[in-house]
């Protein structure tokens, strides 16, 4: 079956008109009949000068596997009106051979339309699917779109990474836990192939110890701790208990960003260590006691891409209840 795609590219002075323009739009089979929607999700990404394309280029992949509308958003104070690229096209899902049509959205808008952007995206989701918001920073409430646009969302999706100040962007994470709809990070996705590691290495008494009293070290790159760090000791805070006591180390020169490694020390002594090895999916683990020889393990730790760790997110809905108790504990951890 081939692939049919159709498109507009225009400028129009409300969002009405662009509804009706998308309305317009087809895509179709090799019969040259319409194709029935398909989706299990809208999702609304904002965009900036410098990340536009790259939310653009994701989603062109996500839809590969996951058809849906996807509404890309990006504000300009420069002119007035909305300059709009609508696309639908036919895909076909899965191993079944049936076709069914996805949207792509892209909105520019423009001087006094700026402040309707909530409006705009409430017009142009579809109504039968849920709202997932893609927020590709530190989620500041008092910014009154986010705030508008997430009355309408069931999930948000923030990237807290590329704020420039770690403490800060834990700050906004902790005030958008109240805003409405279930919250997430990417900083947090990439923390889960770690939790999953330290989990599978720890077993009920390595837990019972660390639980009465000990030490975390988790080594950063960086001026200051990472988001990625801070969460990481939130999460161990959380799952250890409050003897446990958290100490950030910097470590310079091997990593950009995120966290080096880990290690967990009991008051008997008793470490575990992880460590990632640069430009790999691998990170050595040792395991020590005193008296006792260490054990070393090389593991699989997979270092997951933009896109991937997104999609992930993408999969659920419900709160990330590990997340919502790690964040406050992260903050404190941030404020010493």
């Amino acid at each position: 079956m081939s692939l049919a795609t159709s498109m507009w590219d225009g400028h129009v002075e409300s969002v009405s008109e662009l509804a009706g323009r998308l309305n317009r739009l087809h895509a179709v089979d090799d019969d040259g009949q319409p194709l029935p929607h398909a989706g299990v999700l809208n999702l609304v990404a904002f965009a900036r000068d410098e990340n536009g394309e790259d939310i653009e280029n994701f989603i062109e992949e996500m839809t590969t596997h996951q058809p849906s509308r996807a509404i890309i958003v990006k504000r300009e104070w420069s002119g007035e009106g909305i300059d709009a690229h609508l696309e639908t096209r036919a895909h076909v899902l899965g191993g079944s051979g049936r076709a069914s049509k996805v949207e792509l959205i892209r909105i520019t808008l423009r001087g006094e339309s700026t402040g309707g952007a909530a409006s705009a995206v409430r017009a142009l989701v579809r109504s039968d699917l849920p709202v997932f918001v893609w927020w590709p920073d530190a989620p500041d409430i008092s910014d009154p779109v986010l705030e508008s646009v997430l009355e309408d969302a069931d999930r948000l999706i923030s990237e807290s990474t590329h704020h420039a100040t770690p403490a800060v962007a834990i700050g906004h994470l902790v005030h958008a836990m109240s805003a409405g709809p279930a919250l997430t990070d990417l900083a947090w996705a990439e923390l889960t192939p770690w939790r999953q590691l330290m989990n599978q290495m720890m077993d009920a008494g390595n837990i019972e110890r660390l639980q009465k009293g000990g030490s975390a070290e988790i080594w950063y790159p960086g001026e200051t701790p990472t988001v990625q760090a801070l969460l990481m000791g939130g999460w161990l805070r959380d799952a250890l208990g409050s003897r446990l006591h958290i100490e950030f180390i910097q470590r310079l020169g091997e990593f950009r960003e995120g966290i080096a490694a880990v290690r967990l020390e009991s008051l008997s002594g008793r470490q575990m260590t992880v460590e990632r090895y640069p430009d790999r999916d691998t990170a050595a683990v040792v395991m020590s006691a005193p008296m006792e020889a260490a054990h070393r393990r090389v593991l699989p730790l997979p270092c997951r891409k933009r896109s991937e760790l997104l999609a992930g997110e993408l999969e659920l809905q419900r709160p990330d209840r590990p997340f919502e108790r790690a964040l406050p504990i992260a903050l404190e951890l941030s404020t010493r």
